[in-house]
């Protein structure tokens, strides 16, 4: 969506109320602030954004439910014996249910990357452990999923040896999807504000201004605002392209990106006719005299 800085305002309400509506959860990126030519950044970002203990917890509460047995405290964890005695059953043979619908829901589920796969199934399992008591490899999990874990030793018990690199993060995001529905969304509304793109770094100094990122003294110094240099253009370019790619691919996703009118400027090394690959998937070959709503690219007035 092509708009100006009051036009985005609306839009980010408007967005928000949209994933609310439809049960999406909502995460928004901004390109002074991630780098978004780096599709593992993208991925961190959004990682960060998320209730990972929250959505595990709805999952396993939701297996329970379906299997006729009740969870004695709703939203919070709580050991596999209390649950076993609410249920008056043998702790033993319940967990090995529990263990055979994590395998058929979770780690069967070729939807989600294995990594991903292992990852979740270690959360799920410990909703299974009172609060305050959870395993060892449960912050290593949560921090490898937002870019926070410098080494992997922590999660070789979790037989996790890979990190989260730009070759794996879009299957790492696809699978972030399919797995907000299985804890009961709808699925993900993903905004991405490219407009730190379009300029040039010079002009991204003044624009970092405007998101409030004022530079105060040496000791207590803001985030410097991302720069874009003419390759690093190309490469988010490239990310938005194969985002659009694999749209059939993704699960409960929706995708809007706002950018401003230099995107569809006269600078070849910044607007989109710098990659036209990008260009050929959201530009329409016929123009009418109105924005189709349907249509991959829209300029929206601020003043409608």
């Amino acid at each position: 969506m092509i708009t100006d800085e009051a036009g985005k305002t609306k839009l980010a309400t408007a967005f928000a109320n949209q994933a609310a509506e439809h049960g999406l959860v909502f995460a928004g990126l901004i390109s002074a602030e991630v780098k978004l030519h780096m599709m593992q950044d993208v991925f961190f970002a959004v990682s960060r954004q998320m209730d990972w203990e929250a959505d595990a917890q709805r999952f396993v509460e939701g297996m329970f439910r379906r299997h006729d047995y009740k969870w004695p405290l709703p939203g919070q964890p709580i050991a596999l014996k209390e649950i076993a005695d609410a249920n008056q059953v043998d702790a033993t043979i319940l967990r090995r249910e529990f263990n055979q619908w994590l395998t058929r829901d979770l780690m069967n589920d070729t939807g989600m990357a294995q990594d991903f796969r292992i990852a979740l199934t270690q959360l799920c399992q410990n909703r299974l452990v009172p609060a305050g008591r959870e395993g060892d490899t449960v912050a290593p999990i949560l921090q490898w999923l937002r870019g926070e874990l410098r080494v992997l030793s922590p999660l070789k018990s979790a037989f996790i040896y890979s990190k989260i690199t730009r070759h794996n993060a879009r299957a790492m995001l696809r699978s972030l999807c399919r797995w907000l529905r299985l804890a009961g969304h709808t699925g993900l509304f993903l905004t991405i504000d490219i407009r730190q793109i379009t300029r040039s770094p010079a002009k991204g100094i003044d624009y970092a201004e405007k998101l409030g990122m004022e530079v105060e003294s040496s000791l207590t110094q803001a985030p410097a605002a991302v720069r874009y240099t003419p390759g690093a253009v190309m490469d988010a370019y490239e990310v938005l392209r194969q985002l659009v790619d694999d749209a059939d691919l993704f699960d409960g996703f929706f995708l809007a990106v706002v950018a401003d009118h230099a995107f569809i400027g006269s600078d070849v090394k910044r607007s989109v006719d710098a990659y036209t690959a990008l260009k050929m998937r959201i530009w329409d070959d016929v123009r009418a005299r109105e924005d189709n709503p349907l249509a991959p690219m829209v300029v929206v007035d601020a003043g409608r």
